[in-house]
């Protein structure tokens, strides 16, 4: 197969590459730029590519992102509307990185980063999802709950409490969101809101119709 066709089939389902990546595959730099010239791959940043096609596909900014901050995890708002937890499409991808990582020069997409210095804050409740062939680390409802209450001055108090609502009626797990709370170190500052968890699931549950008032004929 040549070059161009290996370099088609790796891009074909909208996974983002590395440069580096490409040539361990057998594919020159000088092949890429060629791509890139005739407008069927896109540079999406220095030594980041994928397929101009997939450009529109949904979680691409997602795997682009996570492609350049490799030790990076997607968390706050990005991750509440990842999970259905808020109705809000933020404006920027926020991820969390390691308190020295650089800030790199990037038009598309917009990045918020969130600085957590140890590594434990960037593992405890996160799931890895499969993005365009990238594996991107996500905080998982519980955590991402948990992160927009604690930095609710970061990402607003009506963000934080419409995610709190959804995380409720959804019937996320009040033990998992404490569970996690306590492990990172703020469980007795967000103890008044974690304890309406299940106040909040019940008001908003369905009624079942079983307590309906028989009527007579």
């Amino acid at each position: 197969m040549s070059q161009v066709g290996r370099l088609e089939m790796l891009l074909a389902d909208g996974s983002v590459w590395r440069m580096h990546d490409l040539q361990a595959q057998g594919i020159a730099r000088t092949t890429v730029r060629r791509a890139v010239s005739a407008g069927w791959v896109e540079a999406l940043s220095r030594g980041l590519y994928r397929g101009a096609a997939t450009s529109d596909q949904k979680g691409s900014d997602l795997a682009e992102v996570r492609a350049r901050y490799t030790g990076g995890v997607i968390c706050l708002l990005t991750a509440a509307q990842f999970h259905g937890l808020t109705d809000e499409a933020p404006d920027q991808v926020w991820i969390a990185v390691p308190n020295n990582t650089r800030t790199p020069k990037t038009a598309w997409p917009p990045v918020r980063l969130v600085r957590w210095r140890s590594a434990a804050s960037r593992q405890v409740g996160v799931e890895v999802h499969r993005i365009h062939g990238v594996d991107v680390p996500v905080t998982g409802p519980a955590r991402t709950l948990v992160d927009m209450l604690r930095m609710m001055k970061a990402v607003g108090a009506d963000r934080a409490m419409e995610c709190l609502r959804d995380y409720a009626i959804s019937g996320g797990s009040a033990r998992e969101v404490r569970e996690i709370a306590d492990t990172i170190g703020c469980g007795k500052q967000l103890t008044p809101y974690l304890t309406a968890i299940p106040y909040m699931e019940t008001r908003h549950a369905k009624p079942t119709g079983g307590n309906k008032r028989k009527t007579e004929s």
